[in-house]
């Protein structure tokens, strides 16, 4: 494993171990995942495998799955993948990672470097986390900290979907294809304002959980699904 690597899993691991309701195994034998996090209260599990290179994403993710688990895929800043395995990061539960602080939140870090100053790490989701533009009533790619997805996912607020091109847009209007991390109630307002009936919107105290905020564009991800920008 690459310092990077092991680097995500140590401070993956040690953020969810600040989580009193979460419990978290690193390499995990009977799943082979770097983490599998399991949420005692829910009783809901995750398993998390962070890629740089080229894998069979579709057979490992049904493997993972058949033992009663979710599966996220986290494909680092520095990943060089074939477009064959870029195109399983869109359909088969993955998302792109980075390292940012709060002071630049624009700038990409690599704290697993020994030349690296001391920052407080945000790691960052993006490429595949849809949230409801309520500009546009519809679900567009942004960018989250990646301890809120994995806890949306737990709390099963967070599902792996494909919203369809008539309700997931770019910004620039048109449909985008793939799958996506989006919240349910999301989910539900895009299609109930995709309609055009008047039908109430789910509120906030809804068992779907709250309304998501802002959308943030993300400067890393292309809108057409391309992949992030690899550092060289």
């Amino acid at each position: 494993m690459s310092a990077e690597h092991l680097w995500y899993q140590s401070e993956i691991a040690k953020q969810v171990r600040r989580r009193a309701q979460l419990q978290v195994t690193v390499e995990d034998y009977e799943s082979n995942a770097d983490l599998l996090i399991l949420n005692v209260k829910t009783n809901r599990s995750v398993a998390i495998e962070i890629q740089r290179w080229d894998t069979d994403i579709r057979a490992r993710t049904q493997h993972r799955m058949s033992l009663g688990h979710e599966v996220i895929w986290l494909i680092t800043d520095s990943a060089k993948l074939s477009p064959e395995t870029q195109h399983q990061v869109f359909t088969n539960r993955g998302a792109f990672v980075r390292v940012r602080s709060f002071s630049k939140p624009y700038t990409a870090l690599s704290p697993w470097e020994p030349d690296q100053p001391r920052t407080t790490p945000v790691i960052e989701a993006s490429g595949t986390i849809g949230r409801l533009d309520a500009s546009s009533g519809c679900i567009r790619a942004t960018r989250m900290p990646l301890l809120r997805v994995l806890e949306e996912i737990l709390d099963g607020k967070r599902e792996w979907i494909f919203p369809g091109q008539s309700i997931y847009k770019t910004v620039s209007g048109s449909g985008r294809k793939g799958g996506s991390w989006v919240r349910r109630i999301d989910y539900v307002n895009a299609n109930i304002l995709a309609s055009g009936l008047s039908i109430p919107l789910v509120p906030e105290s809804s068992r779907y959980g709250r309304l998501s905020g802002p959308i943030e564009a993300s400067p890393q991800i292309l809108e057409d699904g391309i992949g992030p920008t690899i550092r060289g």
